[in-house]
């Protein structure tokens, strides 16, 4: 059975991916909508000038924040610890181990 499983290295804890600076994109523009719609909703008047310049050091704070926790969680989302083997199982052999542990 071994044969048909296959060991992947894994990349967690010291790397960031592409996906994950769009991910932290994402994550700001979410919250600047949020913080759009926080003075429409209190006091009824369309952000000004300040605010905006505060959501913009918001974003990149929030970009900086999410590539750091990026960097510092290893594969399985633990904080700096190394990373967990990864062994994928083709869904046939996966299924066949699920019947033989319910029979």
């Amino acid at each position: 059975m071994g044969q048909d499983a296959t060991t992947v290295p894994p990349k967690g804890l010291g790397t960031l991916k592409l996906s994950d600076f769009w991910k932290s994109l994402f994550l700001a523009a979410i919250v600047n909508v949020l913080l759009v719609l926080y003075p429409i909703i209190q006091g009824g008047h369309w952000p000004t000038s300040t605010n905006l310049q505060d959501m913009l050091k918001s974003t990149v704070a929030i970009i900086i924040a999410y590539l750091i926790k990026n960097l510092s969680t290893n594969n399985v989302g633990q904080v700096l610890q190394k990373d967990k083997p990864v062994v994928n199982v083709d869904v046939s052999t996966l299924n066949d181990l699920k019947e033989k542990a319910n029979s």
